[in-house]
């Protein structure tokens, strides 16, 4: 059954900075090559960084120097070279002899830029220690009062493995390969308190276009279920639970703060939007692509 068809598919070559809208990707089960294939690190401690805690991350915006092939990408020297755009306008390649210089000058604090390493590499994963209730509150922006978010259907697996590790090893996306968001949720969230609900916020991979614009969410029915996407088969493995950061200013995206997103979230979702995917079959896929519901 056709629920939808892709509307727009993202890559985003330097995790927590603003990507690009791409028009073909080969989805593979470390979801798209050239996406999250570099990361900003802490100079001082060595530790792999977010827009949750930094968030003038999401003020720059990167782009692949070369278009990546439509196959998997490996680690260190093999990830394709990224361009990283300031909000003056200049711009620096990755593996630029400066190019630590100038990222760290913009950030006012010591940082470089790495490329992935290995899943074998642990250590280039592994956090000093957990985050503590504080940091943990403050990286998903908890409003007072609030409960913590429920994250009970995530794997247990993949809980413990963040609980001391900043990304899954051989990756720099925070849990999933892939998110899926359709249009139909941004329509209902943009509707609750008139936020600013736009798909560059939520960073999502793939943008659904449902057949139904009335309905409501309609990701959240497929949990459990299979898509199929272009020629890749992926299971819905969960609700994508939203932290702090798509309420924060996107310069690159010419996006201010949104104070109230969170509060909307919160009331309206439960602070849920859109859906963690896992992939059973690579495939390619391209805009106008029709999504279907398996099982």
């Amino acid at each position: 059954m056709i629920v939808g068809h892709l509307e727009e598919i993202w890559q985003y070559p330097v995790k927590s900075m603003a990507g690009v809208a791409i028009e073909r990707a080969l989805i593979t089960e470390t979801g798209i090559p050239g996406d999250r294939c570099w990361a900003v690190i802490d100079a001082e401690t060595n530790q792999i960084r977010s827009a949750k805690r930094w968030p003038e991350l999401l003020n720059l915006a990167a782009s692949l120097a070369e278009p990546a092939a439509l196959e998997q990408i490996g680690c260190g020297a093999e990830v394709p070279t990224a361009l990283v755009r300031l909000p003056n306008g200049e711009s620096f390649a990755s593996r630029a002899s400066d190019a630590d210089r100038r990222l760290s000058k913009f950030l006012d604090k010591p940082a470089r830029l790495a490329p992935l390493a290995p899943a074998s590499e642990l250590s280039h994963y592994r956090l000093k220690q957990a985050p503590s209730a504080a940091e943990f509150s403050t990286d998903m922006g908890l409003l007072p009062g609030e409960k913590l978010p429920d994250f009970s259907d995530t794997p247990e697996e993949l809980l413990d493995l963040l609980a001391t590790h900043a990304t899954p090893p051989g990756t720099y996306f925070d849990a999933f390969p892939l998110h899926l968001l359709s249009t139909n949720s941004l329509a209902f969230l943009a509707g609750r308190d008139e936020v600013d609900a736009v798909v560059q916020r939520f960073r999502a991979n793939l943008l659904l276009r449902g057949v139904n614009a009335e309905r409501r969410m309609i990701e959240n029915d497929w949990v459990g279920r299979r898509l199929q996407i272009g020629a890749a088969i992926v299971q819905v493995n969960s609700q994508t639970t939203r932290c702090s950061m798509p309420a924060r200013a996107q310069a690159a995206h010419g996006l201010a703060a949104d104070r109230k997103l969170t509060s909307t979230l919160v009331r309206h979702c439960e602070r849920r939007l859109g859906i963690n995917l896992l992939v059973e079959r690579a495939g390619i896929c391209e805009l106008g692509d029709p999504v279907r519901l398996l099982d």
